[in-house]
């Protein structure tokens, strides 16, 4: 039982020390697919909590969201607002993206509160 325990302890200390290691404070260009462009999103973060912004055109029609939410291992998970809507989206949605182990490429998936959902890949820029 104790020899369990270590090995329990030891991996929960490396996970934590790589959570420490990642650094996503920056401009990310979002690379989603050819319905997106012009798309930019700035990453704030201190220890696991969160700010995200993000102006993107979504075919043609600009549209502004911000959220909040956290870092787990590799993985950040927030919710977002879009303060300027376009028509067929929600004002509210959710975003899951893991960092990849080199550290240039956020890649995950969206959804909003209409249904709309998919894949999401952002590209470090800065």
């Amino acid at each position: 039982m104790l020899k369990k325990l270590i090995i329990l302890f030891f991996f929960a200390a490396l996970s934590v020390n790589a959570q420490d290691t990642i650094n996503l404070n920056g401009v990310w260009r979002d690379s989603s697919g050819t319905s997106f462009a012009n798309c930019y999103a700035i990453i704030t973060q201190k220890g696991s909590k969160i700010t995200f912004s993000h102006y993107i055109e979504f075919n043609g029609q600009p549209f502004v969201e911000f959220g909040q939410g956290s870092l787990k291992r590799r993985t950040i998970k927030y919710k977002v607002k879009v303060t300027k809507q376009i028509p067929g989206w929600a004002t509210t949605g959710e975003h899951e993206l893991t960092l990849s182990a080199d550290g240039k490429t956020l890649r995950g998936f969206y959804h909003d509160g209409k249904g709309n959902t998919g894949p999401m890949v952002l590209k470090r820029v800065h």
